[in-house]
């Protein structure tokens, strides 16, 4: 797992916040009792974590940068772990339950992450939310930085990939839930802004995005650069105006329930 957010993620608290429509979601599938124990594997700075631990769970979150532990919320039910998820430091079956939320794609190896977060649960649910840059979904964005989605479908596994190496090489169910993103989405995520356009100029919204610092900053300059045009001269709202009347928008994000 990359420690990206090493060099990116230092003001990630100001963007990224846990949103109550996916932490319901996360609960719903993990489906586990109060008092269960729950790996949230690249926890980030702890935002699901937090949410988890006061939805009554013990929480252990790992994650291997250090600018995002510093930032690490902190409860009584949520212990702090360095480490990456292709070398859990943990024996097996350990826990009732993970999460991953929004971090395969800095795995080095997805599979490898699978596997050590099947085996310290042993039975228990692994869920994913992750990113389906195949589902052929095309989000606005890709068309001002186009380049995002082929970074995306290098970084994110296939689901039917996913879905396969869990059945026959982990005998695993899964279950694949579409997540539309709610236009008012707290977790500032790629694609949390939809419906807000302006917002993608903001360099403080940009910076807990990895896609943004994923791609060559010429590329970036020009996107944004079109984009404030097209806002100012009515382009945008002309070719897409109606997103900002809509409550939800299906843009490739799912939950997996790997069980």
């Amino acid at each position: 797992m990359t420690t990206a957010y090493d060099s990116i993620g230092k003001s990630y608290a100001a963007t990224r916040g846990a949103d109550p429509r996916i932490t319901e979601q996360l609960l719903n599938l993990l489906d586990l009792p109060k008092g269960s124990k729950i790996l949230d594997v690249g926890a980030g700075t702890g935002n699901y974590s937090f949410a988890l631990a006061n939805a009554g769970y013990e929480v252990t979150a790992i994650e291997p940068s250090q600018v995002m532990r510093n930032q690490g919320k902190q409860h009584d039910q949520i212990t702090w772990v360095e480490g990456t998820a292709e070398k859990l430091p943990f024996d097996s079956t350990s826990f009732d339950g993970a999460v991953m939320t929004l971090c395969m794609h800095h795995f080095s190896d997805w599979k490898l992450g699978m596997k050590e977060a099947a085996r310290v649960t042993g039975n228990g649910p692994i869920i994913i939310l992750t990113f389906d840059a195949f589902s052929n979904k095309i989000f606005w964005l890709f068309h001002y930085f186009p380049e995002f989605l082929e970074k995306d479908k290098n970084w994110f596994p296939k689901i039917d990939n996913l879905k396969r190496y869990a059945k026959n090489e982990l005998s695993k169910k899964v279950e694949v839930h579409p997540f539309p993103l709610p236009h008012d989405l707290i977790d500032h995520f790629a694609s949390a802004g939809w419906a807000r356009p302006e917002i993608y100029l903001e360099q403080l919204y940009r910076s807990g995005i990895s896609s943004f610092s994923s791609i060559n900053p010429t590329s970036v300059d020009a996107g944004l650069l079109k984009l404030e045009q097209d806002l100012k001269s009515g382009e945008w709202d002309s070719k897409y105006g109606d997103l900002r009347k809509r409550r939800s928008l299906d843009t490739g994000y799912v939950f997996v329930k790997v069980l």
